[in-house]
């Protein structure tokens, strides 16, 4: 069978060329592991929340996977009953397949239900639509894939049923209602076979029935806003319905967007080397420019990226200097300039009246976060964020260094004990060293948190207050390194970037530092190669759990965090202590090393500081001529 389906069509509207890549099976940076893809946000217990909440439905499940006998069911069982409520229905219609979450007949009524696992709001969702100045809710840039969706299903599903009364619906959690269900998350289990990967509902049918009563789902049509992009939607329908017929590819025109595609991996089938030819070859290339598309947008050089494009010039050294540089003021910080122009690394003279207010000890903290659309317990809402670790490196005035960690490994809400144990650990002395304003937001939900409790920790607040940066104040405990790192210092390992993991290994590639040397080996992160000391970061181990299978624990960056966080507490390994271990430890040496990387960082900052390494923004400028 050739068709389209709603998964095709999502890919084709972010890029129709992409269509052509799709249907052939080129490789995909997207392609993931199913189990591990469910798991990421929550979304298999949001699926299967939905399908609670609809008592008499009747899932698809025969011939998963064997499109054909899932259509036969569907249409018998439309065809035999009035009124019917059906999970995942196949329906195809002129080479059009989609497979509807929920479909609800009435008579002749259809009602097509999407549920999604982002959120929503619902009270900006009225707003929108009673105020006239307002744009529609759903037609903004967050939530118009979702209307596309939905709006591609209604068309197949009109089109297929033309005498029917076809209504849209989409489904998601909604941020203004409350889970009123402690343990709710557990009532949901995540399992995998060896053939796919399965949700089940472990609650009683009298929790079943209170979910049904009191839920955090919120349920909206959407028709008047599908009425404003349909015809758009048929129109890109029906191109690339004829595109997947032909097997002919879409040609869209090569551009800044580019730089994000899916398809641009290292494959001997790669769809974007596809796209380019020989245009991808140069290296760098002029899609690694920092600020890429806010410098194709700059006043004055609109479109100055893209013209390079379709003029064939793609090499990073193409992109005239002017194009990124302001002499009077900063463009983004410098870093387009500092990328193109600045071949040694430098810490620009202000980075010292920067840091001048600091006060010892240096409490250099790091936090990891889990989210999930199924909030974790009663009383908090869909997305809330669980804080459940912190790693802190503190460096004293003597030059001593203590490291303190706390993680979280029960499943209850953590974020009081959080606080707790982070106040026990950095006191009430010394500045407080992030990357990034991150953890600031952390700290500034958990005191609204203890402001909506009814037995509030004062001494906690207060803490908190006392710690949390007011850019209206001129004292301070905390100061972010990443805009350190974004004002005043560069290397050009980064490039045009600023991320600890981007901005550690340039360290190395300078330091000259045997503390520096001592910290990695004493962590067992030390690698020394003619090319320079290994990234760190890469010498995280996998912790195996299984040697048969080669099942593993693996924490390299924040979203194996959450999901490694997520498995030990609500996974396969919820219950196997072997694998809560190897989670437990692989957690642990990833947040550590967080900590470590910015005490680093700092060091070599005052290595340069000391040595006089420092410059000043117009002695870089005038270094050009």
């Amino acid at each position: 069978m050739k068709y389209l389906s709603k998964s095709d069509f999502k890919v084709a509207q972010t890029c129709p060329t992409k269509l052509f890549y799709k249907k052939q099976k080129y490789e995909s940076a997207k392609d993931t592991n199913e189990y591990l893809a469910l798991l990421a946000d929550g979304g298999f217990m949001i699926g299967k929340l939905a399908q609670i909440l609809y008592p008499d439905g009747i899932e698809i499940v025969e011939g998963r996977g064997k499109q054909q006998l899932a259509i036969e069911q569907t249409e018998k069982l439309l065809a035999e009953n009035e009124n019917i409520t059906l999970f995942e229905p196949a329906i195809y219609h002129e080479n059009q397949l989609i497979r509807i979450d929920i479909l609800e007949k009435k008579g002749n009524q259809l009602n097509l239900i999407e549920v999604k696992s982002k959120s929503y709001n619902s009270e900006e969702l009225i707003e929108s639509r009673t105020k006239t100045n307002k744009k529609p809710y759903w037609i903004t840039k967050d939530f118009l894939p979702y209307l596309e969706d939905v709006a591609f299903q209604k068309k197949v599903l009109a089109e297929k049923f033309p005498a029917a009364q076809v209504q849209a619906y989409l489904m998601m959690p909604d941020k203004c209602k409350i889970n009123q269900h402690e343990d709710l998350i557990k009532w949901f289990v995540l399992s995998k076979s060896a053939e796919n990967t399965f949700v089940e509902f472990t609650g009683t049918d009298a929790e079943a029935d209170m979910l049904r009563t009191s839920n955090f789902m919120g349920l909206e049509c959407v028709d008047a806003e599908i009425e404003m992009i349909e015809v758009a939607v048929k129109k890109n329908a029906n191109q690339y319905i004829e595109s997947i017929v032909k097997s002919q590819k879409i040609e869209t025109k090569i551009s800044v967007k580019c730089r994000d595609c899916e398809y641009r991996v290292a494959s001997e089938q790669s769809g974007f080397r596809e796209c380019w030819g020989k245009l991808a070859d140069p290296s760098p290339n002029i899609l690694e420019l920092g600020q890429l598309g806010n410098i194709n947008r700059r006043k004055g050089y609109s479109d100055v990226i893209n013209n390079l494009i379709s003029n064939g010039k793609t090499a990073l050294g193409d992109i005239p200097v002017e194009a990124v540089l302001d002499e009077s003021k900063p463009v983004y910080y410098d870093r387009p300039f500092y990328q193109l122009a600045i071949k040694n690394e430098f810490l620009l003279e202000d980075f010292q009246g920067a840091i001048q207010g600091i006060e010892m000890p240096l409490h250099f903290i790091d936090f990891e976060t889990c989210q999930m659309a199924v909030p974790f317990h009663a009383n908090m809402r869909p997305f809330q964020n669980v804080i459940f670790q912190w790693s802190c490196h503190t460096l004293y005035e003597d030059g001593t260094i203590r490291h303190f960690e706390w993680l979280n490994t029960d499943d209850y809400f953590p974020n009081i004990e959080f606080a707790q144990t982070l106040r026990a650990c950095i006191g009430d002395t010394g500045t407080v060293m992030t990357w990034s304003p991150y953890e600031n937001t952390q700290l500034k939900a958990i005191r609204d948190t203890l402001e909506e409790m009814e037995e509030m920790d004062f001494d906690l607040k207060r803490w908190l207050e006392r710690v949390i940066f007011d850019k209206e104040s001129t004292d301070n405990r905390m100061l972010d390194m990443h805009k350190l790192t974004a004002h005043y210092y560069f290397h050009p390992g980064m490039g045009g970037r600023t991320s600890i993991k981007v901005v550690l290994p340039s360290v190395l590639k300078s330091t000259q530092s045997t503390k520096i040397t001592q910290w990695l080996q004493e962590e067992g992160l030390y690698e020394q190669k003619e090319s320079g000391i290994t990234d760190p970061y890469m010498l995280l181990e996998k912790k195996i759990i299984d040697e048969s299978t080669g099942y593993h624990a693996k924490v390299k960056n924040g979203s194996d965090a959450m999901i490694a966080y997520r498995e030990m507490l609500y996974g396969e390994s919820r219950n196997d202590q072997k694998a809560k271990d190897a989670f437990n430890d692989a957690l642990k040496k990833y947040c550590k090393l967080d900590t470590l990387a910015m005490l680093i960082i700092w060091e070599h900052w005052q290595d340069l500081t000391q040595a006089k390494k420092m410059t000043t923004r117009m002695d870089l400028i005038d270094g050009l001529e």
